[in-house]
């Protein structure tokens, strides 16, 4: 019967032991699935801010780029779009610093209509997917701060 009940002890302490390692390993992945998403959103931020061509353009009335222009624009946008949909990027950073500018990318005219000659050129509609995904998604987000999609 001590056998049975220290063999019982053990099984248990080596059960509690086991559970604490993965709590422990789950807590430090989270932790580290959270820095790498602020640094993530750090990068595309500190070159939105210092890359003298995505300021440029950000600073120009949309209905005036080149359609060129617009596919480095939204190519940019499209990079972030990919890391949103992987989970790769902090969402609430990126709608507080770069969301306006992806939304207002989005909501252009031209810009939408660049992207479905793209498409249509293309033959492919997954072209500016991400972008299309985040915009609507920072949308969604700012309908559900402010009830309204139109500032």
């Amino acid at each position: 019967m001590i056998v049975l009940s220290g063999l019982l002890g053990a099984i248990v302490g080596a059960a509690a032991a086991l559970l604490s390692q993965l709590l422990a390993h789950h807590l430090a992945e989270k932790r580290e699935r959270k820095r790498f998403q602020v640094q993530s959103f750090e990068r595309f931020r500190r070159e939105f801010t210092e890359d003298p061509d995505l300021r440029r353009l950000s600073e120009t009335d949309e209905k005036d780029l080149t359609d060129g222009e617009i596919d480095d624009y939204v190519g940019f946008f499209e990079e972030i779009g990919l890391y949103f949909h992987r989970d790769l990027v902090d969402v609430q950073l990126l709608d507080e610093i770069l969301g306006d500018y992806i939304m207002d990318a989005w909501k252009e005219p031209k810009i939408r209509e660049t992207i479905g000659a793209v498409r249509g050129g293309e033959d492919d509609p997954s072209y500016f997917k991400y972008f299309e995904a985040l915009a609507r998604h920072l949308l969604r987000l700012k309908t559900q701060r402010t009830g309204a999609l139109n500032d």
